[in-house]
């Protein structure tokens, strides 16, 4: 009888060993799965890149599905939402500015210190010192790494090189200079600025920088949160709108720019038909193919304002980049995004999406080497549109892009934007 209670025992035994054997083949041949919600749209170079990287990362690494959505640009709502909810994904990605006010500043993120000093995969050097200096801290919050930018966006004057030699006209320092080189190409009948009209925050873009350059980074946002409207009354504000109503006046946009639906202005500029344009580095990929054989893509940055505090050494810094949303599984993040800075990968920026890479040791393309000049020889950064639109959504599209638009459009005076801005700015805030 004992034997036989003996022999049960050890068939037993075998048995849940054999079990626990099947259970941890199973356990490590399940898959871990990352979840990611993408800005970009199927068929968009971004994404077509990031799909390489994504394919070429799960062959490498059997065991990881990256399960990517395709989202568009108002991915970042959805994420923040997801993120309130407990149900984000691990990865996303959006410009730096609305991932901080939609997710840092709530704190909705995953540090990614870790990733710091890990290896980018076959080169050995650490994931810190590929990226061009103080470009991966713009955005570091109480020492904390959150958001690992991939791609550079600035703004300033695109201009055609051959197109200036032949009217002999060299880029502008100041603001001075601008207005003379306007004046310049309107006595010889040509367009001096290009402006799609339709477009509220490429008109934007001018009183913006003036701004900028007269009082530095951070008076937009100050002004814009300030509940009782008065910091509008300061000096500056109301120097930056008259200098845009001077634009207006002396009619150097282009004829009939308020109603130029895009792309039609840049498209008209890069025919020839208007010497300059202001707007975002991103418009020689659209527009290459309008432009002729002999034009070469320029850059100068937006002039500097006599008795200013903003000089023309300092930049915009637009950055695209990955986020690790609240709850994200940080140790696969961070290895999927080690892989994904290879320099291999990195390369498919530059090349396929025709933009500024993060990374020190990979050139711009030819049309942008002015914009990663600037970026790259900037005493101090700022983020695009100072922030507004990322700090203060609803502010941006509701009192000011609508007023921007009256301004240059020449439809109200320099004194009543700042004195609108100043009443609709308190009223805003009062009902919030």
């Amino acid at each position: 009888m004992e034997k036989k209670i003996s022999s049960v025992i050890s068939i037993l035994l075998v048995a849940v060993l054999l079990l626990a054997a099947c259970s941890s083949s199973s356990s490590s041949s399940e898959k871990t799965t990352i979840k990611y919600w993408s800005m970009w749209n199927k068929g968009e170079p971004q994404q077509v890149v990031i799909q390489k990287i994504i394919d070429e990362y799960e062959d490498a690494n059997q065991n990881v599905k990256v399960d990517v959505q395709w989202m568009g640009r108002e991915v970042m709502s959805k994420v923040r939402n997801a993120a309130l909810s407990g149900d984000a994904p691990d990865l996303t990605e959006q410009s730096g500015a609305e991932i901080e006010g939609a997710l840092i500043n709530n704190k909705l993120v995953e540090p990614l210190n870790d990733l710091l000093s890990k290896k980018i995969p076959k080169e050995g050097t650490a994931f810190q010192d590929v990226f061009i200096d103080d470009i991966l801290p713009f955005y570091q919050k109480e020492g904390n790494t959150y958001f690992i930018p991939y791609e550079i966006i600035s703004s300033g004057f695109h201009y055609n090189e051959t197109l200036f030699k032949k009217y002999g006209v060299e880029p502008p320092a100041t603001w001075d200079q601008f207005v003379e080189i306007n004046k310049k190409f309107q006595s010889e009948g040509l367009a001096p600025l290009a402006q799609d009209g339709n477009i509220d925050f490429y008109n934007a873009y001018y009183y913006y920088w003036l701004v900028e350059r007269l009082m530095g980074p951070g008076a937009l946002v100050k002004a814009a949160g300030d509940k009782t409207g008065e910091t509008w009354s300061q000096p500056e504000y109301l120097e930056a709108a008259k200098k845009v109503q001077e634009l207006a006046d002396n009619k150097f946009f282009a004829e009939g720019y308020k109603g130029s639906q895009y792309p039609a202005a840049q498209t008209a500029w890069a025919s020839g038909k208007s010497a300059m344009i202001l707007v975002g580095s991103w418009l020689s990929s659209e527009t290459a193919e309008y432009s002729s054989k002999d034009f070469k893509y320029k850059a100068f940055p937006f002039p500097e304002v006599e008795g200013g505090k903003g000089g023309k050494d300092q930049a915009e810094l637009y950055l695209i980049g990955w986020v690790a949303p609240k709850g994200a599984d940080k140790k696969a993040v961070q290895d999927f995004l080690a892989f994904a800075m290879q320099k291999k990968y990195q390369e498919g920026i530059v090349k396929d999406t025709k933009n500024i890479s993060t990374r020190k040791d990979l050139e711009a393309p030819e049309a942008l080497a002015d914009f990663r000049d600037i970026v790259v020889n900037a005493s101090s950064y700022h983020k695009e549109y100072d922030g507004l639109q990322a700090e203060y959504p609803d502010w941006w599209k509701t009192v000011f892009l609508p007023l921007d638009d009256k301004l240059i459009f020449g439809e109200m005076k320099a004194e009543e934007f700042v004195q609108q801005l100043q009443k609709q700015t308190k009223n805003y805030w009062s009902k919030k």
